[in-house]
């Protein structure tokens, strides 16, 4: 039995049996880096994993609330630019993304522990990630000269 403080069972309880559906754990808590024309992005993904024939991306979080639709556009928008950082980095195709949110609120007595789970297919994964490419694009042409990105190196010379 996995020790957890009290604190943290409800949202372990919420989680649980979606942890269940989980094949197999590829890769956890990874970091990944995306080069594109002359920019890129890092990050970390929380999980790669096989779920049946699926290759799917997993993001955990905890919420006290469920999250409206408006509110799961970031989330989307972080899977989708870590699907195409994984596809690039291990020459892979992710099937889908799943961000499985574990909502509890301690604040409210008669709240109960539920999982909210949003997932895009590999359609919605590419779509998003042309949104991600789009705003770092559009964050480089408004905060540095010429909308080149610079390095900083150091001279020992």
């Amino acid at each position: 039995m996995l020790a957890l403080s009290p604190d943290y069972l409800p949202y372990w309880t919420a989680i649980e049996p979606f942890l269940e559906t989980i094949d197999e754990c590829l890769l956890a808590e990874s970091a990944i880096v995306y080069g594109f024309d002359d920019l890129g992005y890092t990050g970390t993904f929380d999980m790669l994993a096989r779920m049946g024939d699926d290759l799917v991306l997993l993001d955990w979080k905890t919420s006290y609330k469920v999250k409206p639709e408006y509110q799961l556009a970031d989330y989307r928008q972080q899977l989708g630019g870590y699907s195409q950082a994984i596809e690039q980095m291990y020459d892979l195709e992710i099937d889908r993304a799943i961000c499985a949110i574990a909502v509890y609120d301690p604040e409210d007595p008669n709240s109960e522990p539920q999982l909210q789970v949003d997932e895009q297919d590999s359609t919605e994964l590419l779509a998003t990630g042309a949104i991600v490419k789009n705003r770092c694009r559009q964050y480089f042409d408004s905060h540095y000269p010429g909308g080149t990105p610079f390095t900083l190196t150091t001279d020992k010379g």
